[in-house]
């Protein structure tokens, strides 16, 4: 009876068919379904009478809607989505450490460098040295405060990235059992549609997380690779894992012995945070402090403030080896070989200055301490606990590292009674040694023909005096660049001379910056960076000239001079670089943020088209419902008529 056969086959398919648009209605919601269309064909006609007649229906398949190129474009563009986006996180956290308002790094130079103007107009005023100290506070709190942002952003993005790691290896997994679900059922030759649906959303969601290329074979297989390296998808799950390597980290997948190369999704966003964006502006906020305290400490060492002189210093740098070269225990510190003058003021206000040699390449800071304590007064150790270098001197004596003018220069060599004496504040940035030589013999004030040639190291002859008839003996004669000079009443010979040292540079070295000596800074680094306790407590300490009077201002000149100093890399002064730091990630910040945009735009249409072509639409299904109601209706019908033709012959054979 093949009319019951035929009419059960299209009852049977109508039933399938309702069966698969009613499951494409109830997930038309479900993230990640592709909708279902039901394949049949007809089965083999039967031969009747030499005649072929039709057998019914049969199911082929339940075909899986989607569109390969643009679902594998989509898996792509979500690698580049979430890497750039995460890059973008990142950066905007480095824009906030570093340009947090008035606490930016760059406004905060600003302010400190004005701060040295400011005390010029008002020496005496202490409310303004305390401006002075507080903006150096904040200067140097912000940098710490900005490292230690940076330092905790590098701890977090590592954290994340062990996170993502643990993530996506849970989702390798998943794609490993999948995977086994879909060739077990393609080996049984058993329908693996939402199977296929799973993989797909485990591959975008590994592609959030790290580059994953997708290349499809026939009958649903996958080749994956992650860097140019092929997942595992058999027995044995593929597993990511991060090992670090010096002060950078690097991915590995399976027992590679090669680093993977991830090159986008949030991963890779986070490893290039770590490994080179954040240690790349940490470095330059290194830079910044570390060639502030160093530019800073290099003028505040060789200054006096209205504190005056000193009878005790100690440097605030702990030096371990103190029997080794000096460039190898400060590789970083520029010292150059030079000469370091230290002056020794007696308790009647008398200077003398005492020049020592220092050669980093071969003395060591045992040989520093050795010459100072070879000037009569004053004793140069290191301190057996705290490794800092110690200056000290006897009673009735200070010291300092001002340079200057000696005021009582050597007359051993000078056979007059007169007594001659150095005054005034040396302006000049040079070394000069004067050598006085006198032309005649007689009476200071009174003789005719009396005169004092004054010569340069160089042998020039600068300038002759008369020191005789209409000179008033004891009067301070002025000589170049601040200095003066006076001869007191009594006799002078022909012949007679002798040498006064004038020091404009007192450390050619850059001893005192490295050891912290007289330091306004202490610290190395933006971790480290602070204010230097003895300056701190007491705001008299700022080294504003070379004299120790509080309205001297002579060196404020040169702290100002700084910010204008083209100190930093590439030729830019400090603020310039700290300015161009901050241009630097605003840039980057707005290159990809336009470049977000432009890939979620992206991302946005490919899923649009796949939607377009794999999404349910409810409305096309329901014109499918009526149809494959009828249909299954209609096949009711021939069963029905079958029956009745049936039951109608029995009855007449009956």
């Amino acid at each position: 009876m093949p009319n019951f056969s035929i009419g059960l086959s299209a009852l049977r398919t109508s039933q399938f068919a309702l069966e698969v648009v009613s499951n494409n209605i109830s997930n038309a919601n479900t993230d990640g379904y592709h909708r279902r269309r039901l394949s049949m064909e007809s089965t083999p006609p039967n031969y009747t009478g030499g005649f072929r007649v039709g057998n019914g229906v049969t199911i082929s398949g339940i075909t899986r809607i989607r569109d390969q190129v643009t679902e594998s474009s989509l898996t792509s563009v979500i690698s580049d989505s979430n890497d750039v986006e995460q890059l973008l996180t990142i950066e905007r956290k480095i824009e906030s450490a570093l340009l947090t308002g008035d606490n930016s790094v760059g406004r905060q130079l600003d302010q400190f460098f004005a701060e040295f103007t400011n005390l010029s107009a008002s020496p005496n005023e202490p409310a303004q040295r305390s401006a002075l100290l507080e903006t150096g506070k904040q200067l140097s709190g912000g940098l710490r405060d900005a490292a230690q942002q940076l330092t905790e952003l590098k701890n977090n993005v590592r954290l994340q990235i062990e996170n993502e790691i643990e993530l996506l290896n849970g989702d390798l997994q998943e794609l490993r059992d999948v995977s086994f679900e879909i060739f077990k059922f393609s080996a049984q030759d058993i329908e693996r549609n939402n199977e296929l649906d799973q993989r797909d959303a485990v591959l975008n969601r590994i592609a959030e997380v790290v580059g994953i290329s997708r290349n499809e074979q026939p009958g649903g297989q996958l080749h994956l690779t992650i860097g140019h390296h092929s997942i595992e998808q058999g027995s044995h799950p593929s597993s990511l894992s991060v090992v670090e390597a010096g002060e950078q980290l690097e991915v590995y997948l399976d027992d590679s012995d090669r680093p993977l190369s991830v090159e986008t999704g949030r991963l890779s966003a986070l490893v290039e945070a770590y490994n080179e964006i954040i240690p790349a502006f940490e470095e330059k906020l290194d830079q910044i402090a570390g060639q502030l305290i160093q530019s800073v400490n290099t003028v505040h060492s060789t200054g006096i403030g209205s504190a005056g002189s000193f009878t005790n210093l100690v440097g605030n740098v702990n030096v371990s080896d103190t029997d080794v070269p000096l460039s190898e225990v400060f590789p970083e510190g520029d010292l150059t070989a030079g000469e370091l003058t230290l002056s020794v003021i007696d308790a009647n206000g008398d200077r003398q200055t005492h020049v020592i040699s220092i050669d980093p390449d071969v003395d060591t800071l045992e040989d520093v301490a050795s010459q100072l304590t070879g000037i009569l007064g004053i004793t140069a150790s290191i301190r057996a606990v705290s490794n800092q270098f110690q200056i000290t001197t006897g009673a009735d004596l200070e010291f300092n590292f001002a340079g200057g003018v000696e005021t009582n220069p050597d007359l051993s060599l000078f056979t007059g009674t007169s007594v001659a004496t150095v005054s005034g504040t040396y302006t000049a940035d040079t070394n000069e040694t004067l050598t006085v030589q006198i032309e005649g013999t007689g009476q200071v004030g009174s003789a005719a023909s009396l005169f004092a040639n004054i010569y340069s190291s160089s042998g020039a002859l600068l300038t002759r005096v008369n020191v005789g008839d209409g000179y008033e003996a004891g009067s301070a004669i002025e000589l170049d660049d601040g200095v003066e000079i006076a001869f007191s009443a009594g006799t002078m010979n022909d012949g007679d001379e002798f040498s006064t040292r004038l020091t404009g540079e007192p450390d050619q070295t850059g001893i005192l910056a490295a050891l912290g000596i007289n330091a306004f800074f202490s610290g190395t680094d933006a971790h480290s960076i602070r204010v230097d306790a003895s300056v701190a407590t007491n705001p008299d300490r700022i080294a504003t000239g070379r004299s120790g009077e509080a309205a001297d201002t002579s060196n404020l000149a040169h702290f100002i001079a700084i910010d204008d100093t083209a100190l930093m890399p590439g030729g830019r002064t400090i603020g310039q670089f700290a300015s161009e730091m901050g241009t630097e990630i605003g840039f980057e910040i707005n290159s990809n943020t336009a470049l977000s945009t432009s890939l979620t735009t992206f991302q946005l249409r490919l899923e649009t088209e796949r939607d377009a072509k794999s999404g349910v639409d409810l409305n096309e299904e329901l014109v499918y419902l009526q149809e494959y109601q009828k249909s299954y209706e209609a096949a009711v019908r021939i069963i029905q008529a079958t029956d009745e033709m049936l039951t109608e012959l029995f009855r007449i054979i009956g």
